[in-house]
């Protein structure tokens, strides 16, 4: 056993800090201001070192090591869903065989768009092997490691040998995906396939780039991103499918648990998706027990979960720390904009739309700026006037390929105004995309910058809170 830790400068401290927040703990009185602090104290003392156990080793394996920098021929299995792009696409190769040495450790390759594979097939490949190397102020080494990636094998040469890697269940949940979005590709025309892709699995491959840029000038981009919606609707047709059925109450909450998890898995299991599919499995769990479920609790218990297993997500996940912001923006902020748009008049839902959509910008156009250096000054009306057709989108999409599926000649009676739909919301995008006002490029932004706004956000809620309570006691009083 190697007691290198306890010499370890940094993790003396922490020590030191632990069994002193242990005693106050055990010593201290419920609700006591020292209890609180001395919570606070040994969660933040349990992060730090859950963190640096999960720290990963970027240096490659001894045996992927040794072939660095060199062709090499190398059998393995497909260990991932590959990501395909506009240009190539990407796989990640596990279970990996090189000189008929079994070896630790995955590889990333990139291979071109004339051959099709899946998650779970046999390869044989010969490319050329290169260790991650760290770009632009991100740790692409790091990245790539939290998924026990540890090379990069460029302009690859690959060969199916066979198809009995993976793990079933997923590889069945898989192939049920493809064959949704080819149902899917045959109903309708690109870029509106992949744009209906997006909307209902999170399958974002296949659309254009320019529209992919649109879609940022316009800070529309998480409609096309599984998130909280998504989760609602799948939980909505289980549980109406439950209900025709007559299936007994206490079977119900397993069935809808399980079907969420499923889809979960069937999108690519990405941070957004994973985070509403906890908060919605909570939520469930609380109703089983038949105790009430916080709004804060429950985003505080996911957001725990999922750092839990990887911490890593706390730096690199972008998509993950949007997902959270953008939630607490809807609990939190979304109520101060009702009371500001109180007295606006709200034609077609249109005033709670809107703040809704600020809502959630308020939280998240901090991070934005600064991991993307760009600002949106047109996302508000654009997303007023496009996430209105969204949800009627959805319904007709997953009608159509529902249909399609059962009853082929079915299928394009849906398809046509599918079509009208998903037209309708690409030019008011790419029109509103073109105005020179769109967005804002600020290029590097500082750390600082971002902890300031931060604070005067907090500080903005906190006043508007405050203020919100005095004028409803004030008209409770009179």
């Amino acid at each position: 056993m190697s007691f290198g830790l306890f010499y370890n400068p940094g993790m003396a401290v922490l020590y030191a800090t632990l069994f002193p927040a242990l005693a106050i703990l055990i010593m201290s009185r419920p609700r006591s201001v020292y209890r609180i602090f001395a919570w606070c104290a040994l969660c933040l003392i349990l992060g730090i070192a859950r963190s640096a156990l999960s720290q990963p080793d970027t240096t490659l394996p001894d045996h992927i090591g040794s072939y660095a920098n060199s062709d090499i021929m190398v059998s393995g299995a497909i260990l991932a869903e590959p990501d395909v792009r506009v240009k190539d696409q990407r796989l990640t190769v596990g279970s990996l065989m090189i000189d008929g040495r079994e070896t630790k450790g995955r590889l990333l390759a990139t291979v071109g768009l004339t051959q099709s594979f899946q998650y779970g097939n046999e390869l044989s490949l010969s490319c050329f092997l290169e260790r991650p190397e760290p770009f632009d102020s991100f740790a692409y080494d790091r990245y790539l490691a939290r998924f026990g990636i540890y090379g990069v094998c460029r302009r690859a040469s690959v060969r199916i040998t066979g198809d009995n890697g993976g793990n079933v269940v997923v590889k069945t949940l898989l192939i049920a995906k493809e064959v949704f979005l080819d149902t899917a590709n045959s109903m309708l025309s690109e870029p509106h396939a992949s744009f209906l892709s997006a909307l209902l699995i999170g399958a974002r491959r296949g659309i254009p780039d320019d529209i992919v840029e649109a879609f940022n000038r316009t800070g529309t981009t998480h409609i096309v991103a599984i998130s909280g919606s998504n989760i609602t609707i799948i939980a909505a047709l289980i549980i109406n499918v439950i209900n025709l059925a007559g299936t007994p109450r206490r079977y119900a909450f397993w069935l809808v648990t399980s079907g969420i998890g499923l889809f979960v898995i069937f999108t690519g299991a990405t941070a957004s998706v994973v985070r509403a599919g906890v908060m919605a499995c909570v939520v469930l769990i609380a109703r089983q027990l038949g105790r009430p479920s916080r709004a804060t609790n429950v985003i505080v218990l996911a957001a725990t979960l999922m750092a839990m297993v990887n911490p890593m997500i706390l730096i690199y996940d972008a998509g993950f720390q949007l997902s959270f912001l953008a939630t607490l923006g809807l609990v939190y902020i979304n109520p101060l904009m009702d009371h500001l748009l109180s007295r606006a008049p709200n034609p077609f839902g249109i005033r709670d739309m809107f703040g809704t959509t600020l809502s959630a910008m308020v939280t998240t156009t901090p991070l934005i700026l600064y991991q993307f250096g760009r600002l949106s000054l047109i996302a508000p009306i654009a997303n007023m006037l496009v996430l209105p057709f969204i949800p009627i989108i959805m319904a007709f999409g997953f009608g159509m390929v529902l249909i399609a599926l059962v009853f082929p000649v079915l299928g394009p009676l849906l398809a046509w105004p599918t079509w009208l739909l998903l037209e309708s919301v690409l030019r008011i995008i790419e029109l509103l995309a073109a105005a020179p006002f769109a967005s804002i490029e600020f290029g590097s932004f500082h750390w600082v910058l971002l902890v300031a706004l931060y604070a005067v956000i907090g500080c903005v809620f906190w006043w508007g809170r405050r203020t919100i309570k005095k004028t409803q006691y004030d008209a409770q009083t009179i």
